[in-house]
Parts: structure tokens; sequence; C-alpha cells
């Protein structure tokens, strides 16, 4: 497509017709081992994330856009994309390691590269752009070991969680 075809088109998107993450096909669902599910309740989770697909352009390579919500505490399990990726926090924090990602932070994650991070106190709202209307989620974390932490944060939080997102 020539310069000209691009800046000639306009799409717009609403967010209230955003698209639930796994309703969209826009990510391949994660795959976690069954000794996991086996050994525990992974359902506390649920109530801590809300992720929803804004945007999604044509063809492969076409521009995409989700919105993350995570709740306070929750803790995403050490995984990687098969895209590029450039997270942009609209509010709250992102606890990577020693890094602390407020309002207006972000980074950006070559495909394949394993991450994780932790909502703040407060939870947190990230913008995910990519260049690809299809990517994977490959979960690092496939033993109950390094589940039980991410279980236990849920726990903690779903009360909180669910108040948040209460009628969203």
């Amino acid at each position: 497509m020539t310069q000209d075809a691009r800046s000639a088109k306009m799409v717009f998107f609403r967010s209230e017709d955003a698209t639930p993450i796994d309703d969209d096909g826009i990510m391949s669902p994660p795959t976690i081992d069954e000794a996991v599910y086996e050994q525990l309740d992974l359902t506390p989770i649920v109530h801590g994330q809300r992720v929803r697909v804004l945007f999604k352009g044509e063809g492969p390579d076409g521009f995409s856009l989700v919105y993350s919500w995570f709740g306070a505490g929750f803790r995403l399990p050490r995984h990687s994309h098969s895209a590029d990726c450039l997270y942009y926090v609209l509010s709250g924090e992102i606890l990577m390691g020693s890094r602390v990602l407020k309002a207006g932070d972000g980074f950006f994650i070559k495909a394949d590269a394993p991450y994780a991070y932790t909502a703040g106190h407060e939870g947190v709202e990230v913008l995910e752009f990519r260049t690809s209307t299809s990517f994977d989620n490959r979960i690092l974390d496939q033993t109950a070991e390094r589940w039980k932490p991410i279980i236990a944060a849920a726990v903690a939080n779903q009360d909180r969680w669910l108040a948040a997102t209460a009628g969203a």
C-alpha cells in the first residue's frame, strides 16, 4: 500500500465497542501445563484483569491497540509474545524488578523476549501498541511452584478487584 493510500484512509474506534481479548482471536490462548491446574485453582486471577482489543487493522501486519487493566497487586506470569510491543502506562503503576513505571511511562519489548510485572497498589491501566493483528501468548511459568505467588496475590486482592470491576 502506498503512503498516499494509507493517509487517505481514516478508521474510528470507540472504547465501548472494544472486544474482550479472549473473544477477539488476536492472541492465541495461553498454554499452561496440566499439572498446574491439577494442583492449583487459577480462577481467582480472572477478576484481576480486563483486557480489550480497541483497534485491529487489516492483514497480519496491521496495527493493533489493546487496553489492559490489572487490579492492585495483580502478578502477570513470566511470558512472551510473538510480536514487538510498545507499552504505555495510562494510570497506576507497573513494578518490574526494581523499576516503577507510572502514568506517562512505558517500555518496549521485542518479540519473544520474556517479561513479567506486578500492578501497583492502585492497579494499572496500560495501552499495548503492536504492528501485528495476531500474536501468541507463551507462558514461561509452567510449574505450580511458580504459580503459587501469583495465585496468592489473586486471593489476597480478589475482593478489591471485584469492587473495582463492578458494573464494568
